[in-house]
């Protein structure tokens, strides 16, 4: 078995989670990589903007978010995001949490993995439960999510199609 673990994103994190971001897709209309395509230093400062986003509400989506980063024998793989504002909006149809995998690590189990281990991390913050938001086409997040306990909440149609709220109770 692989060591996994999920770390906070912190000030120290360098090249090697550069790199991760630069092997992570950018899909605007689910979820979007800002750091794609930039400097080093451009990721510098917005690993510094998400940082700062742990406590100060970002208004652009009216929330906080924790962010860490999945690590694989060392080797950073993915980013998990968690809202942790408690608004009406995030409560009834916003995803609270997020998760990517970096491109090139597709198809090996690492999504069920960043699930598992953020998960954990949403009960220490004292959530008894989470919203996640999927795409209908995304089959294997979808899968992921069932597979953790997800329950369908309800079906809507979003600007990029048609899409499922779930719920996974935290046990």
């Amino acid at each position: 078995m692989n060591k996994a673990e999920l770390i906070k994103l912190n000030k120290n994190m360098g090249k090697a989670e550069y790199e991760m971001y630069q092997d992570i897709e950018d899909i605007n209309f689910r979820s979007s990589n800002p750091i794609l395509n930039k400097s080093y230093g451009e990721y510098k400062n917005i690993i510094s903007d998400f940082i700062k986003e742990e406590t100060q509400l970002n208004p652009k989506i009216n929330s906080t978010t924790n962010r860490y980063i999945l690590y694989i024998d060392d080797m950073p793989i993915g980013e998990f995001g968690i809202r942790t504002t408690f608004n009406d909006f995030w409560m009834s149809s916003g995803s609270q949490i997020f998760y990517k995998i970096r491109k090139s690590e597709y198809g090996k189990g690492y999504g069920n993995i960043i699930l598992k281990l953020g998960l954990m991390e949403c009960k220490k913050l004292g959530m008894k439960q989470v919203r996640v938001n999927c795409d209908d086409k995304n089959i294997p997040s979808k899968k992921m999510i069932l597979r953790a306990g997800g329950k369908v909440d309800k079906h809507y149609k979003a600007a990029y199609g048609d899409a499922t709220s779930y719920i996974i109770k935290l046990n």
